[in-house]
């Protein structure tokens, strides 16, 4: 007997010699392209007091191995690492490698190993934008004043810290980062703030009295 085959897969070959020596040749030409059981015929060659056999192969479906989809993931984000074994079993390799370096959703595909009876399965990742925080500008401060305290929520929801600390105590204009707290799409921003020197109060002078 023959053991089933996979759809598509490489055609059994069968002997053209029976396991008590009689010769012939096999008909129809052995198929593996559509899924069932076909029964095929061996004709002995003439000369031998033999009879027609035949034997039957099953061709069964290839099995679509299935994956959990992945969640949209940040640009320059670390890159998912996709499972190299089906929810239902089939162990396989991945191509492309994920990337993380530019947005847009990308179609990864799923190629089994060789041996298993599975068909290649394919699976989308979409890469988003990073979202820019945004914040009010800042009013020019004075020299010594008391410092601004700078929001750690963004006028759009993220949330963060900003360095270096803010400080008044030398005129001038200072760049303020802002880093997002993990785990949110988001890229740094910055905020200028300008410390301006204070204004000595000028008098007219008073004649001697």
């Amino acid at each position: 007997p023959v053991d089933d085959v996979c759809l598509n897969a490489t055609a059994p070959v069968l002997p053209t010699t029976s396991n008590n020596g009689i010769t012939g040749s096999w008909s129809p030409a052995v198929s593996t392209a559509s899924v069932g059981t076909t029964t095929y015929t061996f004709t002995p060659a003439a000369g031998q007091c033999a009879a027609p056999a035949t034997l039957t192969i099953t061709v069964t479906d290839q099995i679509t191995p299935v994956f959990d989809p992945v969640d949209d993931v940040c640009l320059n984000a670390t890159a998912p690492v996709l499972p190299t074994t089906s929810n239902n079993g089939i162990t396989g390799t991945w191509a492309p490698a994920v990337s993380t370096a530019s947005v847009g959703t990308t179609t990864y595909t799923f190629t089994p190993a060789a041996g298993q009876c599975a068909a290649p399965a394919t699976l989308t990742i979409t890469v988003t934008d990073q979202i820019t925080p945004v914040f009010d500008p800042v009013d020019d401060v004075c020299l010594n004043a008391t410092a601004p305290v700078l929001p750690t929520t963004s006028n759009n929801g993220i949330t963060g810290t900003w360095a270096p600390a803010v400080s008044t105590s030398a005129t001038g204009t200072t760049t303020y980062t802002f880093t997002p707290a993990a785990g949110q799409c988001a890229a740094p921003a910055t905020l200028t703030i300008t410390v301006t020197d204070q204004i000595t109060p000028v008098f007219d002078p008073v004649d001697d009295v």
